[in-house]
């Protein structure tokens, strides 16, 4: 073999050991810089960045494999957007209007609950406009209800002409209503 042929081929190798060596210590530096920069659309505490970019950064493979185990699953992207969704459903339930007896959701144009007949709105005596019990002043008129709220409690009216049904759950894994009468 010639030496021309030797000097060619050991360039050849060393262009080839730097290439592989400058691609390795890229991916090195980009392994560091994604673990970075996840970590910290995962996380707040200082702490755990700098744990989690060291173990990386030393044990190049086996660390980002670690790390991928041991990250928090959500963003705080993800969290914040939860807690929105969660407050706007907390909003539209207190929106929800409901039996101050019994609990069972009612609708605002009703005067009375269907489920234990409590009276929910009272007739302003100064505009004859609905106006809830619980509040102090009349909203159409600005008239004081203190008075008027309480002082025509409506009695409980019985079913007319037949027996009162309640729902009793059955003994089985499926609940079953049947009509239990109730006494008087």
């Amino acid at each position: 073999m010639s030496t021309e042929l030797i000097n060619n081929i050991a360039t050849i190798a060393g262009i080839l050991v730097a290439a592989t060596g400058a691609f390795l210590f890229a991916f090195w530096i980009a392994m560091g810089i994604w673990t970075f920069n996840d970590i910290r659309s995962r996380s707040r505490d200082w702490l755990a960045i700098v744990l989690a970019c060291t173990l990386v950064l030393i044990f190049p493979v086996v660390g980002l494999v670690l790390y991928m185990m041991i990250r928090p699953k959500e963003t705080l992207a993800e969290v914040y957007d939860r807690a929105l969704e969660e407050e706007a459903l907390l909003r539209e339930l207190e929106e929800t209007m409901a039996c101050h007896t019994c609990g069972v959701p009612v609708k605002d144009s009703w005067v009375y609950c269907p489920n234990c007949h409590e009276q929910l709105q009272h007739a302003c005596p100064a505009c004859s406009n609905l106006v809830r019990n619980e509040w102090e002043i009349c909203v159409f008129c600005g008239t004081s209800q203190h008075l008027t709220a309480t002082a025509t409690p409506r009695p409980v009216r019985k079913p007319f002409g037949r027996e009162a049904v309640r729902p009793v759950p059955d003994v089985d894994d499926d609940t079953i209503y049947r009509p239990v009468r109730v006494a008087e």
